[in-house]
């Protein structure tokens, strides 16, 4: 069985996470992908002159983003590691592009057996208005979706 684990540093990916701990130890689960999808930041205050960030918040951004992934990265060696040390191959992705589609991409193309995903529950009119990654995937992917909350 083969397994796509999204994480985005949630309180819920976490559990999301614990949960495919369980799955590799109790089911066997032999090939697991670890994914976290991130856009970019805002492009912050336009310069008077050329409708554009200064160059050097430009900067400034990107070297942000930079240690965002490089935390992220860190993060999901981590996972990665104590799923291997439980017998299950493991692959980091790490995605730039709205979570939901990155997460039904990786999904479709990677012929996963399950997605495993947090829910963070924000609900209401922000969920009426914006969707909710969660719902997104379930919707969106003829995968079988196990959403932890």
């Amino acid at each position: 069985m083969k397994i796509l684990v999204c994480y985005d540093g949630s309180e819920s990916s976490l559990r999301a996470i614990g949960k495919a701990q369980h799955l590799i130890n109790d089911c066997g689960i032999k090939e697991v992908t670890l994914i976290h999808a991130y856009t970019e930041h805002s492009r912050g205050p336009i310069s008077k002159d050329k409708f554009a960030a200064p160059t050097t918040l430009l900067d400034k951004l990107k070297e942000s983003e930079k240690k965002d992934w490089l935390e992220k990265q860190e993060i999901l060696e981590e996972f990665a590691g104590k799923f291997e040390r439980s017998g299950a191959k493991t692959n980091i992705r790490i995605e730039h592009g709205h979570p939901a589609k990155v997460i039904i991409k990786e999904a479709e193309s990677g012929e996963y057996d399950l997605v495993i995903l947090g829910r963070r529950g924000r609900g209401g009119l922000k969920n009426m208005v914006m969707g909710s990654v969660s719902n997104s995937v379930v919707q969106g992917t003829n995968v079988s979706v196990l959403v932890v909350k």
